[in-house]
């Protein structure tokens, strides 16, 4: 098949978010966001876009993978098995991390979240974390070689879902909301011949 999808993805911050590495930095016993090497932010999807398509699906009364159990491991014939891949079986997905337009140093700041006693009202513990505010802009692409009739759908529902329900840590306080948008191209491999030949012609 001469043809692949290319989704163009802009995810705006509406609260605040916290996601990236899983390291701590054991200096300051910050957990830290992810960093490029350009010095911007870098937010993975893919986890959470395939973890909520298997709910989507599942709850739709379809057999696929639960990838979030203990030990999982994927079936590799399931139709997001097929579309994301699995151990052994390469994916038709290849799915960016959203990277921040801004610096990390203009959009990620420190926070300290206190842990309060039930019993006596005191402060028992601390929690510093790194937060993305609101309204920073993340963009990034995902491509999709051999398409299937499906495939637009899937992705898409992934990316409602996290729309609707968040990404990244602390989704249940509040954190994590954005506002996604997107756009659907289709393009062609041989577009790569046209390029080479285009840049040629100038050298």
């Amino acid at each position: 098949m001469n043809k692949y999808l290319v989704f163009d993805i802009k995810a705006t911050t509406t609260l605040p978010a916290v996601t990236g590495e899983i390291k701590m930095d054991r200096k300051a016993d910050i957990k830290l966001a992810r960093i490029t090497g350009d010095g911007r932010v870098a937010i993975p999807i893919y986890g959470a876009l395939r973890g909520y398509l298997e709910r989507i699906l599942r709850e739709n009364g379809e057999n696929v993978c639960d990838t979030g159990m203990k030990d999982a491991k994927p079936c590799g014939r399931c139709v997001l098995c097929d579309l994301f891949g699995s151990l052994g079986k390469k994916g038709r997905a290849i799915i960016d991390d959203l990277v921040s337009e801004r610096s990390y140093k203009e959009i990620v700041h420190p926070s300290v979240h206190l842990r309060i006693s039930r019993e006596d009202g005191v402060v028992s513990n601390t929690l510093k974390i790194e937060e993305i505010e609101e309204g920073a802009v993340f963009t990034g692409k995902i491509r999709v070689v051999d398409p299937k009739p499906r495939d637009k759908e899937l992705i898409v529902a992934g990316l409602k879902a996290i729309e609707e329900f968040g990404i990244g840590g602390w989704v249940t306080r509040g954190r994590g909301r954005v506002k996604v948008d997107f756009s659907i191209q289709e393009r062609e491999w041989t577009d790569f011949l046209k390029q080479a030949r285009n840049i040629l012609e100038k050298l």
